[in-house]
């Protein structure tokens, strides 16, 4: 590289928004197969697709057992990636008559949800869930513990659940597909994932491989070949059982042999930084924050109906609260998402991912639970059988320039350095510089930023192969899209941060 044009410093200032596209092997991920994977929608997939809503998700489900109820033989349940365990009240499930002497009991239950404070109680049988799909209809079906729960109480100081107003056991109905068990769920391993112990799929001979795709439509359920391109991949570390007697008789199932910890990432916070769990948690639309050491969120009310205001005093970080999350595979950043706490103490303005509030906890590791809305910035995976979770960054990105849709966000220092970098040294006069730099519309988190003064788009590829109109183009280079729809090949986006001094 040579020379260096005006047009090429724009796409090198595009470039930090999004770098470090990786496929699930370039990552180092196993190869999946190229076997069945099955369709789930949300019940609700208008309310989660839309950002200005704050919903969990939810599918239809159904038992197919003698001892089931008939009262709903199909029902809407909130899917959680927070919990692990389907638990359900005598409105939907009942026991064998012969209880816990039956064949299919394999226990006493208990789960909690600590971020809300409920606690369950009841007995696990082996039962078969039905799993439906569009029109109704069931689509797989998976063999797993499930809970019959008859008796829910509140943990001490918890924020939402109240013991002189709790809600009935009959009326409960949860499907949790997480990992990570953890403190509050030792009995939420992998036998009980649903997810994770398909036994048939309609139409097909064999099943799904232990993992799922998520998005804001529904779940994918089995990792195969096809289904795994274009993500970046985490390596999760296995989860060991505090005792034998937590894991209840099996601690994973006949699919999954280990259970994993939550992704290990670098939380900033205010500025500070440190390494941290992050779950990736549908259940909640309150984050709930354990800052790292060396910085104490100020705190104060949120807006109504955020879990935070439930602390004593209200826990919920005040506005301009800022906080970071990145992965690395060990050598290099891989994905990353941030906010601020906006207006209100609550959800940033047209940040997507921006949770409702966030709950900032004074005690214990350093921790973040990113909420629902991480479906409104990236697609996920979870493969349980080899301990990776994957994302792969989302959004309509004009059809012309599809090539550039981003699997990862870049380092927020480096977007930064470059943007120092640029005006001095490649615009005359800097001024006219400065005045573009306003102009651009970028719309998070595309990789690519649309300059309205030159009619240009700018971008980052992840690589892909030609298809249609789009035509191949090289994973990490710089591509520019004039108003005659030609692509242009600026070169290689590592020779553009050398030259900035911002690797």
């Amino acid at each position: 590289m040579t020379t260096i044009s005006r047009t090429i410093v724009h796409a090198v200032i595009l470039s930090v928004s999004a770098v470090h596209s990786l496929t699930a092997r370039a990552d180092g991920g196993p190869p999946y197969p190229s076997g069945p994977s099955v369709w789930v929608p949300f019940a609700n997939a208008t309310q989660v697709g839309d950002p200005s809503k704050y919903v969990s998700p939810q599918i239809t489900v159904g038992f197919n057992s003698p001892n089931a109820t008939d009262v709903h033989p199909t029902f809407i349940v909130t899917m959680d990636t927070g919990s692990t365990g389907i638990i359900v009240g005598s409105s939907y499930f009942t026991p064998p008559t012969n209880g816990t002497l039956d064949p299919s009991f394999v226990g006493p239950g208990s789960e909690t949800l600590t971020s809300s404070g409920f606690q369950f109680t009841g007995d696990w049988y082996e039962t078969t869930i039905n799993l439906y799909g569009a029109s109704n209809t069931v689509v797989a079906s998976s063999t797993v513990p499930v809970m019959a729960v008859t008796k829910v109480s509140c943990l001490p100081d918890s924020r939402i659940c109240d013991p002189n107003n709790l809600p009935a056991a009959a009326d409960t109905h949860y499907f949790g597909i997480g990992f990570s068990g953890g403190a509050g769920q030792p009995q939420g391993t992998p036998d009980k994932n649903a997810f994770l112990n398909v036994t048939s799929v309609t139409g097909e001979t064999s099943v799904p491989s232990p993992g799922y795709i998520l998005s804001t439509q529904g779940v994918q359920i089995g990792l195969t070949s096809s289904n795994t391109q274009g993500f970046s991949l985490i390596k999760l570390e296995p989860l060991l059982a505090p005792n034998a007697a937590q894991w209840q008789i099996a601690p994973a199932s006949a699919n999954v042999l280990t259970d994993w910890q939550h992704a290990r990432g670098t939380i900033t916070v205010n500025g500070t930084s440190g390494s941290a769990g992050i779950l990736f948690d549908t259940g909640v639309t309150t984050g709930f924050l354990t800052p790292p050491i060396g910085v104490t969120p100020q705190v104060g009310t949120g807006p109504t109906g955020a879990e935070c205001n439930g602390s004593t005093p209200p826990s919920c970080a005040v506005s301009g609260t800022s906080v970071r999350v990145s992965f690395s595979n060990g050598t290099s950043p891989v994905a990353s998402f941030q906010y601020t706490v906006g207006p209100n103490n609550g959800a940033q303005n047209g940040n997507p991912v921006s949770p409702y509030a966030v709950s900032v906890e004074r005690n214990g590791a350093s921790f973040l639970n990113a909420t629902v809305r991480f479906l409104q910035g990236f697609t996920y995976f979870y493969d349980a059988a080899n301990g990776f979770i994957g994302l792969k960054a989302t959004g309509e990105t004009p059809t012309q320039f599809a090539a550039s849709i981003p699997s990862a966000m870049a380092v927020e220092g480096v977007f930064q350095c470059f943007f120092s970098w640029a005006g001095p040294n490649f615009v005359s006069p800097p001024s006219r510089w400065y005045d573009r730099l306003t102009t651009p519309k970028y719309k998070w988190p595309y990789t690519y930023i649309y300059y309205q003064h030159d009619q240009i788009y700018v971008g980052v590829s992840s690589g892909n192969l030609a298809s249609g109109n789009i035509p191949a183009t090289t994973s990490n280079s710089v591509y520019t899209l004039g108003s005659d729809g030609q692509y242009t090949n600026r070169g290689a986006l590592s020779d553009w941060l050398a030259a900035a001094g911002c690797q």
